[in-house]
């Protein structure tokens, strides 16, 4: 768990991310998965942080099925 700080930033790697202006000040979890960190807000994804690559992703939800 880290805490994303006033400006919307997450230290992490020896730089600085990215993550959402939204989420100042709350609490992400962070999975790293080899050269690649997830960040979750509660239970969603929101972020994919590209270590190697120095590049951050935004996680777009699919929208849910047309219910019939």
């Amino acid at each position: 768990m880290r805490k994303v700080d006033s400006s919307g930033k997450l230290k992490l790697a020896g730089r600085n991310w990215n993550i959402s202006q939204a989420l100042a000040g709350d609490w992400v979890q962070l999975v790293k998965i080899e050269q690649r960190v997830q960040v979750y807000y509660c239970r969603t994804l929101i972020r994919e942080l590209d270590l190697e690559g120095e590049r951050s992703t935004i996680v777009e939800r699919s929208p849910s099925p047309e219910v019939r």
